[in-house]
């Protein structure tokens, strides 16, 4: 009895969501209708800050060269932390004759190498920043203006991309990023972006002024930003064809570190500010409901992606132990009866588990097509395949490495930087 009324409270979650992401992806597919442009567009800075980048700053600084916006209209710095090593500090001074300005800020840490050259340098109302592994698109900037025509927007984000994926870990960090797309700007459709991704996000410099800039004590200033703004009352929109293209971890290691700051980091900023999300008089933009369905969402896409991959795992183990030990035609009946047991035991919940999985792979397509503007039939859905089953092993360890960082240990992730010069 028990069992029943849970799965049919399952049920009626599960359908709950599947219509509210449906709605959701229906409003992102009829964005581009009348979309305007910007007739006078106004004087952005740019500012790229740096560590140990190297050769790969020198790729960031020429894609915003090449965008684009008018080259008058567009001031770019490139923030040189304390530490930044020599090699790095030769590619940013290289762009001087092209009216780059390489800053010298004596800070650590990237939030304070912004914040310095925020409040020391800059005196353009709109700024974006890229960091020193990202490359902006052409059209980026021109695309990322466009939503400051409303007075309450205080960042907009772009969608990013994996540059150049060559590596195994590489190559599956593509579909990542690519369904990352499409789910951030659902959320930023429900007024719920919770992030202004370091590669190439835009803001308003009053907005920034007024919240008291970056967070320098804040390992992921770019959710931080992006969650702070949204307590006091701005709006964070995302433009999902202003893409920017980002340099990612080749080894399973850094990777992980890296996803495990980023997780620790939103648990973190979400103890940070839960007094402000969930009191009464909260003027802000963030819907608890709306948090609540978030939540929900990723706790059910942890759970089902395993487990279906372990399900198929199962399921061919069973049918290839099955032919090895008693035939091919003696196990070919047997799974026909097991099909048909399982088509007389389907259920509701069964039935919405899969229609989920389908459109959480129809949304994958959607966005690998918006990003690459062609598909590999076979090359695509294989990679997509490891990453809705084995890679969402690995998605399900970090978010829950990042929980008991962030919520059981409170544990503030700190950059280590040590001195190459």
């Amino acid at each position: 009895m028990l069992t029943q009324i849970l799965l049919e409270i399952m049920s009626a979650v599960v359908l709950f969501l599947l219509f509210f992401w449906l709605f959701i992806y229906y409003e992102i597919l009829n964005e581009g209708k009348g979309k305007a442009r910007v007739k006078n567009l106004p004087r952005i800075a740019m500012v790229i800050p740096t560590l140990f980048e190297g050769d790969d700053l020198r790729l960031s600084v020429e894609s915003v060269l090449a965008s684009d916006y008018p080259r008058d209209k567009i001031k770019i710095y490139v923030g040189l932390n304390k530490a930044t090593d020599e090699k790095t500090r030769r590619v940013a001074h290289s762009f001087g004759r092209y009216g780059v300005e390489a800053v010298d800020t004596g800070v650590n840490g990237k939030a304070a190498v912004m914040n310095y050259v925020l409040k020391h340098k800059v005196k353009e109302e709109f700024v974006a920043t890229l960091d020193a592994d990202s490359m902006a698109d052409r059209k980026m900037l021109r695309k990322l203006i466009v939503p400051f025509s409303d007075k309450g927007v205080g960042a907009v984000a772009p969608s990013v991309a994996v540059y150049n994926p060559k590596k195994a870990v590489q190559l599956i960090q593509k579909y990542d990023y690519i369904f990352s797309i499409v789910l951030r700007k659902a959320f930023s459709h429900v007024g719920n972006l919770l992030v202004a991704p370091g590669p190439g996000s835009m803001f308003r410099l009053s907005a920034l002024k007024d919240i008291g800039y970056f967070d320098e004590r804040n390992i992921t200033e770019d959710m931080e930003v992006a969650i702070h703004l949204l307590t006091e009352g701005y709006k964070v929109e995302n433009v999902i064809d202003a893409f920017s293209y980002t340099i990612v971890p080749d080894k399973i290691y850094a990777l992980f570190k890296q996803r495990g700051r980023w997780y620790t980091g939103f648990f973190y900023n979400m103890l940070k500010y839960r007094k402000k999300i969930m009191s009464k008089d909260n003027h802000g933009l963030i819907d608890r409901s709306i948090m609540v369905l978030i939540f929900t969402s990723v706790f059910f896409s942890i759970i089902a992606l395993p487990l279906v991959g372990y399900y198929i795992y199962v399921g061919i183990s069973y049918t290839y132990n099955s032919i090895a030990n008693v035939g091919l035609t003696f196990s070919l009946q047997t799974l026909q009866q097991e099909i048909i047991n399982v088509g007389y035991s389907w259920s509701v919940l069964s039935t919405l588990g899969i229609l989920l999985l389908v459109f959480g792979i129809y949304s994958l397509f959607y966005a690998l097509n918006g990003v690459t503007k062609r598909i590999d039939a076979v090359k695509d859905t294989l990679g997509i395949a490891v990453y809705t089953t084995l890679f969402s092993y690995f998605l399900g360890l970090t978010w829950l490495y990042g929980f008991i960082n962030g919520t059981i240990f409170k544990k503030k992730v700190a950059w280590k930087i040590a001195n190459r010069n």
